[in-house]
């Protein structure tokens, strides 16, 4: 395994890479920078470069980590529209300058925000390469990324025997089911709205929830919620994304093989 930290191509490549950013920040107020490549390639004398399900000692892929900055807005936690992931191309780059389409590059999952939710990591991955060496990966296309203008508050009583239904705020939530110190919610896509959530105890004390697992069929989305304490009457209390939108941030990476 083999890790780069800087993009190390001849310098025509590399003014293709700056000449990208400057037409991709003129078009959206989002700044991309690379943080690293890793590269994992397979053992000499293999006769396929596609990765078998579960494989793992002789596993190929080369993985480009970014960070993207918004210079006005917050990225939200619900990036990808869960199944959008993007249209990436990779074209690999051959020491006679030949080229090859390797298709498209996958998006990580489970990107990090940063604490004021201006700006949030993402990842390309290729598990295939060329038989043949390469120079370099050309990674280019668009990513989608979930942004919002602003954050507002709101509250909503809350009792946990009467499930539902109630508006929190913009957020529609159909019911829902209290289990000990977890909540679950039920409804539409207005439940991606919800940024952080805390409930304020009926002696006046406010607990902050954690967000649990989530899930979506169609358009039907669950959320759950933890406490440190049972739900009893209280209120609940939501900051909440508004006028939230994707982004297809166009992209160019051009990346030298390091050895």
């Amino acid at each position: 395994m083999k890790n780069l930290a800087l993009l190390t191509l001849p310098r025509m490549i590399g003014a293709a890479l700056v000449a990208c950013s400057f037409q991709a920040y003129a078009q959206t107020p989002i700044d991309v920078k690379i943080l690293g490549v890793t590269f994992i390639e397979a053992p000499p004398g293999r006769d396929k470069n596609l990765v078998p399900f579960a494989a793992t000692g002789d596993m190929e892929k080369v993985e480009v980590n970014a960070i993207a900055t918004t210079r006005s807005g917050l990225f939200t936690e619900w990036t990808n529209s869960f199944f959008d992931k993007g249209d990436v191309r990779v074209t690999a780059v051959f020491p006679d300058k030949n080229t090859q389409s390797l298709g498209q590059a996958d998006i990580a999952s489970f990107p990090k925000f940063s604490t004021d939710a201006r700006s949030r990591s993402f990842a390309l991955t290729l598990n295939r390469l060329p038989d043949k060496a390469v120079t370099g990966l050309i990674f280019e296309g668009t990513v989608p990324l979930s942004v919002a203008k602003r954050t507002t508050k709101t509250a909503q009583a809350f009792d946990p025997d009467r499930p539902g239904p109630i508006k929190l705020g913009g957020v529609d939530i159909k019911q829902f089911k209290v289990e000990g110190k977890s909540v679950q919610f039920q409804g539409n896509d207005t439940l991606l709205r919800i940024k952080t959530l805390s409930f304020k105890l009926s002696s006046g004390q406010v607990v902050q929830a954690e967000r649990g697992a989530w899930a979506r069929m169609n358009n039907e989305h669950q959320q759950t919620w933890n406490i440190d304490t049972a739900f009893t009457r209280g209120e609940l209390q939501a900051e909440l994304y508004e006028d939230m939108e994707t982004v297809r941030q166009p992209v160019r990476f051009v990346i030298g093989r390091p050895w």
